[in-house]
């Protein structure tokens, strides 16, 4: 399983191509740092639903970064911006 560092950035770029129900997990995942359990509790599915759901989007995210390299774009634009700061304001809203 990846860090939650990670994850939250993949969910930053990825969520909205992510089943509803898997958007609904990952946040309360990783965002709310929520157990599988209270998870269950909270949407009233299975363990092995939150579980799936977890499991499918992670995958999910991973698949989207090895074709669109979105996050990796955006950590050497990031690296590109921290060694070069005269170029901050025209590319800094790339990173937002």
């Amino acid at each position: 399983m990846i860090s939650h560092l990670e994850a939250n950035e993949l969910l930053d770029l990825y969520e909205p191509l992510l089943t509803k129900r898997q958007q609904e997990v990952l946040e309360l995942y990783f965002q709310e740092d929520l157990s599988l359990a209270e998870i269950q509790e909270n949407l009233k599915v299975s363990k092995a639903a939150v579980y799936d759901a977890l499991k499918k989007g992670v995958a999910a995210m991973e698949n989207f970064e090895q074709i669109l390299h979105l996050h990796t774009k955006s950590k050497v634009l990031a690296g590109f911006l921290a060694d070069h700061p005269e170029y901050e304001k025209e590319l800094g809203s790339l990173l937002d």
